[in-house]
């Protein structure tokens, strides 16, 4: 069913601006704007908030009138800085067509929504309805110039398609990665007729409560790596039972965390830091995103559980710092509070669990205190579309696996899907996949050429903290 279109300020002027993290050094030119839009849509007379919007041109004088939409992850990321890079190279490989990036509302410069804190304040919470985390969650909200129940993802698309019709862009080619393909599964079924073609990259399934197979997800990527060293000669040699090393440093950190001083990767300063059974899980999920990072795991558990475990702890600091500095978490809120945590399983089976009990009561109990309205059920309705799509995967996605994306396809009747041997998380960017990526946009009903994907290699281990094995 098409959603009502809701009024939006038709004026989006665009001046020359350039776009890219300032931390890496990136910088691409564009044209940038912001477009007006009513916090709630169904109420024109609602608090306006500016949707920051940036065009990385085509070099032609009369580019195609279909364009490239790049949709953010998360949630909780904003697109114009995270996929500068990537709106550049599409830009030199699709010289004919516009790049778009819309941050969605909540994150970016799109009225953001954040609240600091520090990151390790809340690792060694056992109770996640304690008075300071519930004061916590209250000042937060309270801090917000914003009404959380109008940030989600079906308000976010509705923006989405002001912008193009502002833009004056006939139809999209979307590119969603992570939960930017629920933003793309959302558009599909929204406004099917905006969107010429679809590439959604680590999907997630409409269908799919975010968090509720994390565990499972991470544990089977786990699994993997740790069998790839079993079959690795040198790997197995040097470490032996990594697996249960991971298991017994685990466990030693759930009856005693360590405390230790650590440089903080923003400041540089030294801190006291307390390394807990969560904070290393965490820091393990992270390794488990790529294939480069996959490699070091077995050595990290194995320094950890021989008295080293300052080199898990500061790669899980520097990882997982760099997360929470990208991502807008009160936006992170109003979603999952809408759209996932009222529909994940009453019972969760945790035991031999990584993440324990303390995960799903915490993803529960936040949302306790968070101003949302419950999505209706349809919303996790399996997407039925017939648009020519191109879903990717990793073959060791700890989060959004293979098998999410054969969940997706099989209510998608113009569907394809490819799995990228060795790799993890989004895979758009590796390799060839960007030449593959651009063959499907320009010829959308043509057989892909995919050979160049043999050419993945399985996670390189890293034998010291000298580099991989060659």
């Amino acid at each position: 069913m098409r959603a009502q279109a809701a009024s939006a300020s038709a004026t989006l002027n665009l001046t020359d601006c350039f776009i890219g993290d300032e931390s890496s050094g990136i910088s691409v030119a564009a044209q940038c704007g912001r477009l007006t839009v009513p916090e709630n849509r169904k109420n024109p007379d609602s608090r306006l908030i500016k949707l920051n919007v940036a065009v990385v041109n085509s070099d032609v004088e009369n580019p195609k009138s279909d364009a490239v939409v790049l949709l953010a992850g998360g949630p909780g990321q904003g697109a114009v800085d995270t996929f500068a890079v990537m709106a550049r190279n599409l830009s030199q490989l699709l010289p004919k067509h516009r790049i778009v990036m819309v941050d969605q509302r909540g994150t970016g410069e799109s009225h953001p929504l954040r609240c600091d804190y520090e990151m390790d304040d809340f690792m060694d919470v056992t109770d996640w309805r304690s008075p300071e985390v519930v004061q916590w969650m209250k000042d937060c909200h309270a801090s917000l110039d914003a009404d959380t129940r109008f940030y989600t993802t079906t308000i976010a698309i509705e923006d989405l398609e002001s912008v193009r019709q502002a833009l004056g862009i006939e139809q999209w080619n979307i590119y969603g990665g992570s939960y930017g393909t629920r933003k793309g599964l959302t558009y599909m079924k929204l406004y099917p007729d905006s969107i010429r073609t679809a590439i959604l990259d680590g999907v997630m399934p409409q269908q799919e409560a975010m968090a509720s197979a994390h565990e499972v997800n991470l544990q089977n990527t786990l699994k993997n790596v740790f069998r790839l060293c079993r079959e690795d000669a040198t790997c197995q040699e040097r470490f032996g039972d990594a697996e249960q090393q991971m298991w017994a440093f685990l466990q030693s950190l759930e009856e005693q965390p360590i405390e230790m001083r650590l440089p903080n990767p923003v400041s540089g300063e030294y801190e006291t830091f307390e390394l807990t059974r969560d904070f290393a899980v965490l820091g393990l999920r992270m390794f488990a995103y790529s294939p480069e990072t996959m490699g070091m795991i077995p050595l990290l558990v194995s320094l950890a559980n021989h008295e080293q475990p300052e080199n898990l702890a500061q790669q899980a600091f520097m990882v997982t710092s760099s997360l929470t500095e990208n991502l807008n978490n009160a936006l992170e809120l109003s979603v999952v509070c809408a759209e996932d945590v009222p529909f994940l399983p009453k019972e969760q089976n945790t035991q031999n669990s990584l993440f324990g009990d303390e995960f799903y009561e915490m993803m529960r109990s936040r949302c306790e205190y968070w101003d949302s309205e419950v999505v209706d059920a349809s919303f996790k309705d399996p997407v039925e579309s017939d648009i020519p799509t191109l879903l990717l995967s990793g073959e060791y996605d700890p989060v959004t696996p293979p098998a999410f994306a054969e969940k997706a396809l099989e209510t998608l009747s113009n569907a394809q899907h490819l799995v990228a041997q060795g790799q993890g998380h989004i895979v758009a960017n590796r390799g060839c996949m960007p030449k593959i990526v651009t063959a499907f946009i320009e010829e959308p009903e043509q057989e892909l050429d995919t050979e160049c994907m043999n050419n993945f290699n399985q996670p390189a281990f890293f034998i010291n903290l000298n580099g991989p094995q060659q």
